[in-house]
């Protein structure tokens, strides 16, 4: 019988999960170590593992005093633990003070150290002893591979996952075509007219609409969008219903069609565990949640990727990245990645700086359009998700 000893941390659950799912047996052991303010969150947290109550328990200490003051840790924790039990002790999570003070008890009882190293998908264990030339450290990689839900229930995020359709609506081949006709500036004066009035005017609507009340206007609209059948047809678009526009087609046509060109672009570029199309993810008890474009999960890493075909200014373009990062920092964890695919060129590399600035990994259109650059961009990515090994070079052929 043995116990997996975890330093909880709230804001990084990721290294003990991971931990737990790596060495757990049936018939373990958990303990939790973690400030008496944090206890309350290491509830739902543990229900993950649908393990029965008797099986967890909890050493909490006080966020002042009884979290900094070593001897008091130290005297805390040998009077809770067992002679007779087997130890496996991860020491990520926590303050480095309060990790030395665990390491210090723990060496009087029969245990082993654990570090797992969530960036690349590690975990360090050792025996800490008087010998330090006998070469009993063992680096092995994490085996196993969460899912996007788990990520979000990880990180007390609710989501749509289960509720709502999160694949293309069109085959690559389609978004291909389209990203070509942008690629290319192929679209007439009046086709792309007709697309602004479409994003304008329609973008979100609930029913479908006639191709005959669009050309001459209706009751949404008195203008009519007189080039309506120039953008579909130098478009390639064919409409599932003849004359006649759906709600989702109308958003695909607006930008749907640049996300499931990204979606399918790292489909196949990296080969996630799982990748999904507008997920909302909120907080519990907070009314406002946030749609992520793109997500997929790589080796237990997330990425999260925001499409725009167009950004009209600096001052939109500042907020776009305000927003990926107060996800990445407020709701993703340490464990994640931002990107933002946009059609806009940066022809100075003001965006580019911006950007930067704030951990976010942007690919304008001069990244999109060409294949060595976006080559670039897929294997940042299979470095990011590091499996424990070096990351398999990948090659984007053609745009």
């Amino acid at each position: 019988m043995q116990t997996l000893v975890n330093i909880f941390d709230p804001q990084e659950p990721l290294a003990a999960y991971l931990f737990l799912k790596q060495y757990y047996q049936p018939g373990d052991h958990i303990l939790f170590i973690s400030t008496r303010e944090d206890r309350t969150a290491v509830a739902p947290y543990a229900s993950l593992f649908n393990l029965p109550e008797d099986s967890i328990s909890i050493i909490s200490f006080h966020r002042d005093e009884d979290s900094y003051i070593y001897e008091r840790i130290c005297r805390r924790l040998r009077a809770a633990l067992k002679t007779e039990m087997k130890y496996l002790v991860n020491l990520a999570g926590g303050t480095r003070y309060s990790a030395l003070a665990i390491q210090h008890v723990f060496t009087q009882f029969d245990a082993r150290f654990y570090y797992v190293q969530t960036r690349e998908n590690l975990v360090v264990s050792s025996f800490f002893d008087n010998n330090i030339n006998d070469n009993d450290d063992v680096i092995e990689p994490i085996s196993y591979r969460m899912t996007l839900a788990e990520y979000f229930e990880l990180h007390n995020l609710q989501h749509d996952l289960y509720s709502r359709r999160h694949t293309p609506t069109r085959s690559y081949d389609d978004a291909q075509h389209i990203f070509q006709c942008f690629k290319s500036r192929r679209l007439t004066g009046a086709a792309f007219h007709a697309l602004e009035l479409l994003r304008l005017h329609y973008r979100g609507t609930k029913n479908s609409i006639s191709l005959q009340s669009l050309r001459h206007g209706n009751i949404i609209h008195s203008e009519g969008i007189s080039g309506i059948d120039s953008l579909l047809r130098e478009l390639g678009f064919v409409p599932q219903v003849t004359d006649s526009l759906q709600p989702h087609e109308i958003d695909y046509l607006t930008g749907g069609w640049f996300e499931e060109y990204v979606y399918h672009t790292l489909l196949q570029a990296i080969e996630p565990q799982e990748i999904a199309l507008g997920v909302r993810i909120s907080r519990p008890g907070m009314q406002h949640d946030n749609e992520l474009d793109v997500v997929f999960i790589k080796a237990n890493t997330l990425f999260v990727v925001e499409c725009k075909t167009g950004v009209a200014t600096d001052h939109l373009f500042n907020e776009i990245v305000y927003k990926a990062c107060a996800l990445k920092e407020t709701f993703l964890g340490q464990s994640s990645h931002s990107y933002i695919f946009t059609l806009k060129n940066d022809y100075d590399h003001h965006l580019q700086q911006v950007a930067d600035m704030m951990g976010i990994t942007l690919c304008p259109k001069s990244t999109l359009t060409t294949p060595k650059l976006m080559t670039d961009i897929a294997n940042t990515m299979m470095r990011q998700a590091h499996e424990g090994k070096r990351a398999p070079e990948v090659t984007i052929s053609k745009m």
